[in-house]
């Protein structure tokens, strides 16, 4: 059984903002570490490990493509750190599923360097959509083509393009629904809803963020998507009312 005082730590601990550069799970264990030890950060911690997947870029121009998106995300103003974690967690479990329908196709395809210039680019203009009225998935496709011009076949970049815009119903586009979706629940969708914000006031909206995207989950394209979706919703079940109890005490002072 946990105290109230360990719970608060932990909420207290993601209230990082969005202007906080929390890229990955180390960097959210050092973050939340604490004195004496808290066995539910240990607890949350592990959890998020088990569902943040590293984003190892497959290439050089991987990497250089890598510095071009944070640049463009950082060039959008404030909260880009809350959406590049995102971005790399999206990233690195598309990766993951990519090589999923390579072991169970046998082919070559889709190409390491393509879903990760997908995951990427997916979210990359997500900050520019209230200032130009422009859907941000239109605005990513565009920077998507601009970017792989010189180094993707028109094909290969006409797909990423297309499952950016959600007008395609091919491998690369449930890779991307699937990471896309799953970084709204778990652990990881604990952190994604709470780090971008900073005050207590937030939280109940936040975690019911939380709880509303498991309660309306879509049904998933991969193996490893449902195996990953079943742990991340049994450990939501358990901390999510955890978080909410504590905190709807608060509001109800």
């Amino acid at each position: 059984m946990y105290t109230d005082e360990q719970v608060w730590q932990i909420l207290d601990g993601l209230l990082v903002g969005a202007d906080r550069r929390m890229d990955s799970v180390g960097d959210w264990a050092e973050h939340l570490d604490t004195e004496p030890l808290n066995l539910l950060v240990t607890r949350f911690v592990n959890q998020l490990d088990d569902e943040w997947y590293e984003a190892d870029p497959p290439d050089a121009f991987c990497v250089a493509l890598e510095g071009r998106v944070q640049k463009r995300l950082a060039a959008s103003g404030a909260g880009w750190p809350h959406v590049w974690a995102h971005t790399l967690r999206v990233t690195g479990f598309a990766l993951a599923l990519a090589d999923e329908l390579h072991n169970r196709t046998r082919t070559a395809n889709p190409d390491p360097v393509v879903v990760y210039a997908l995951g990427l680019c997916h979210d990359v203009a997500k900050l520019d959509e209230d200032r130009t009225g422009e859907p941000h998935e239109e605005l990513g496709a565009r920077f998507a083509a601009q970017v792989l011009k010189d180094h993707l076949r028109p094909a290969q970049i006409a797909a990423i393009q297309a499952a950016i815009t959600r007008e395609s119903d091919d491998d690369l586009a449930h890779i991307l629904a699937d990471a896309d979706k799953l970084d709204k629940i778990g652990a990881a969708g604990v952190v994604r809803r709470v780090s971008a914000v900073s005050d207590r006031g937030d939280l109940s909206d936040a975690l019911w963020q939380v709880s509303h995207a498991a309660r309306y989950f879509p049904a998933m394209y991969f193996d490893l998507s449902r195996e990953l979706a079943a742990r991340k919703r049994a450990f939501q079940a358990w901390f999510v009312p955890l978080a909410e109890s504590i905190v709807d005490d608060i509001d109800d002072e």
